[in-house]
């Protein structure tokens, strides 16, 4: 909202209330149609725009009846669309507005009071629908008493009439954002004014607000969703938000909810995450193409010490916890990427000087005295940062496994494959990695990943000779080849080691049938 509204719509005193208007945007429509209905005030809500005027009738803020400028949104229209009044009778009420040609055409037996206000209804969700569609809108409230005639309205019928607006309503992208963004969790009003179960609600509708458990978050809600419904739902969560059914918590703002403060309020948040954002994808940039010593930022010259500094430092620039949490879910695989390249090029630098000094012969020959203690603690220290680099190699094969699993399990064998050989780069010992890694492969029908799917194979039974799921695995790869023979040894190995083996007694009953 702009202009006057922004002042009144959110509860000032009475007097100013009285002249509410100004300029608002489709999402503050709604806003200010809330406001009016908290205040309880009834009057006419007059909407424009490039000569088209639009009014809403509101009894104690509920919307009574809507009339429009337009010559196709109007009650005739409406009766005649809907079969009720015939195109003829239709012309002889011309000149009457909406409030005449009901009353008259109720008089004469048209319509039935149940027809007559289901056809203003019908009106009032089109106009409302079009208004919702409308770039920018000029609102004035005109407070005072409306005329009712034979229509009847309630809290329910008017918070329909919105819900079912906001699912065409343009300008949401934004407020789409704002919402996935928020890291409060959703909960019913405790001061529920409308009786939900009342509510005529779409199947996701209804399954979206079960969902509302003051637990979850709105990205927790929509990742529930098909695909195909998220739009949908995110402009549901809207409506419940900006009405009042549902709560942030904690608020974004003290009363009712804001479309100013929803968008605003985590502005210097997105912004923070941009400028993340733009650091990891650049320092990623550099850490795919660039030399270990650029990766490090370090010259020629640099000596170990500070070799090992500026690895240490960069480490803990990058660590995911430094960063947002919504960069840390983006992001999530190039910072894998970058800690791992930095640790691979601290140790190819830290090799390469190790050799250089060897080679030169930078190891003098001085006498000098040691004491054993002395001497005792520095193998020890040297002990402990070899342990400590072999560990970390360890914990870096162990996060690239678990992702290779997890792309194994949605089917994305090319990345399960990568991730697999990311961790053998890490640590070649781990029997479980050339196991999936192998299963990945054989997806594949091309001889070469075939010959690596038996290398990866062979090479897990070789790390665990006494795990009877490697022998399996390896001899349904023979098997799947018609190599019978090599599955059946494999096959006889597992019994050898666990004579009960289910899996591997079936399949050689399997085999024998193929003889």
């Amino acid at each position: 909202m702009s202009g006057e509204a922004a002042a009144t719509a959110g509860g000032t005193p009475p007097e100013a209330s009285q002249a509410v208007r100004g300029f608002c945007s489709p999402p503050g429509l709604a806003e200010v149609i809330r406001d009016l209905y908290l205040d309880e005030k009834t009057g006419t809500l007059v909407l424009s725009r490039s000569g088209v005027e639009k009014r809403i009738l509101l009894d104690r803020g509920m919307i009574l009846a809507s009339s429009s400028s337009l010559p196709d949104e109007n009650l005739a229209h409406v009766l005649v669309a809907h079969g009720w009044m015939r195109p003829e009778e239709s012309e002889a009420l011309k000149g009457l507005d909406d409030r005449q040609v009901g009353e008259t055409a109720a008089r004469r037996g048209l319509l039935t009071p149940m027809t007559l206000q289901q056809a203003n209804r019908d009106l009032a969700q089109r106009i409302l629908t079009a208004l919702f569609r409308w770039d920018e809108i000029e609102f004035r409230f005109e407070e005072g008493p409306v005329t009712a005639g034979l229509l009847e309205t309630d809290v329910v019928v008017s918070f329909e009439m919105i819900i079912r607006a906001l699912r065409t309503m343009s300008g949401f992208e934004p407020i789409r954002e704002a919402l996935l963004r928020q890291d409060r969790t959703l909960r019913l009003s405790d001061q529920i004014y409308l009786p939900v179960d009342r509510l005529t609600l779409a199947p996701i509708e209804g399954f979206l607000l079960s969902r509302v458990d003051g637990q979850t978050k709105v990205r927790d809600v929509l990742a529930q969703m098909p695909t195909a419904d998220e739009e949908a739902a995110t402009r549901f969560l809207f409506g419940l938000l900006i009405l009042g059914l549902v709560n942030f918590v904690p608020a974004i703002s003290a009363g009712p909810l804001s479309c100013g403060d929803l968008v605003r309020g985590d502005e210097e948040k997105r912004k923070r995450e941009d400028r993340e954002r733009a650091e990891v994808l650049e320092f990623y940039r550099t850490v795919r193409d660039g030399t270990p010593q650029a990766i490090l930022g370090i010259l020629e010259g640099t000596s170990q010490d500070q070799v090992k500094t500026a690895y240490l430092e960069r480490k803990e620039r990058y660590q995911p916890a430094r960063f947002m949490k919504k960069v840390q879910q983006d992001l999530k695989e190039e910072l894998q990427i970058i800690e791992a390249r930095l640790l691979e090029s601290f140790l190819k630098v830290r090799s390469e000087k190790l050799g250089a000094a060897r080679a030169a012969g930078t190891s003098t020959e001085k006498v000098v005295s040691l004491d054993l203690e002395s001497l005792s603690l520095r193998k020890e220290l040297t002990k402990t940062e070899r342990q400590s680099m072999e560990e970390e190699k360890s914990r870096m094969a162990d996060q690239f496994f678990a992702k290779a699993r997890d792309y194994f399990k949605m089917a994305d064998y090319f990345n399960c494959i990568r991730y697999c050989e990311f961790a053998t780069s890490y640590s070649d010992k781990n029997a479980a990695v050339f196991g999936l890694l192998g299963q990945a492969l054989m997806r594949n029908p091309d001889y070469r990943w075939q010959k690596k799917a038996e290398n990866a194979f062979l090479r897990a039974a070789e790390l665990e000779p006494f795990n009877p799921g490697h022998l399996v695995a390896l001899g349904h790869f023979y098997k799947s080849h018609g190599l019978f023979a090599k599955a059946r040894k494999e096959y006889e190995k597992t019994l050898e080691l666990m004579p009960g083996h289910a899996e591997a007694l079936s399949s050689l009953r399997e085999l024998e049938k193929m003889k």
